[in-house]
């Protein structure tokens, strides 16, 4: 489904925003790391005790935007849903995801920030890619 500019750009690192459903109310918006993978899916890391976390189980359609900060401007908005929620492992999981947006030491010293860590990794099946400044000619 993902050209490989697009697969290149969602392997650079980008602040997702996710949006989630919610009945009666605005989506539920907010910042998260995350990591894509080339069969089409990506997943990121929630605690399931927070807004985001209660919101979502598997089959429920999610949104993620991830968009450059500087100019030429470029995002990538994915339509899809979560496919698997699994007990997070924070060295498998948390510190490369850690390093790869804080780097080596920044992510070690956030890791070891946490006294007890409890989250869940949100797999993302992607259904449709839309995007701007990326062209798959």
């Amino acid at each position: 489904m993902t050209g490989k500019l697009i697969a290149d750009f969602l392997s650079e690192v980008h602040i997702a925003i996710l949006a989630i459903h919610r009945e009666n109310r605005a989506p539920h918006s907010t910042p998260v790391w995350y990591h894509y993978e080339s069969n089409d899916t990506l997943w990121f890391m929630a605690d399931p005790e927070t807004q985001k976390g209660k919101l979502m189980r598997p089959g429920t359609p999610v949104s993620l935007v991830m968009q450059t900060e500087t100019a030429p401007y470029k995002y990538v908005s994915i339509a899809g849903q979560i496919s698997e929620v699994v007990k997070g492992d924070m060295e498998q999981e948390l510190r490369p995801i850690s390093r790869r947006y804080l780097g080596v030491k920044g992510g070690d010293e956030y890791v070891a920030s946490f006294e007890n860590w409890s989250s869940n990794r949100y797999n993302v099946k992607i259904n449709r890619v839309m995007s701007m400044g990326i062209s798959e000619d």
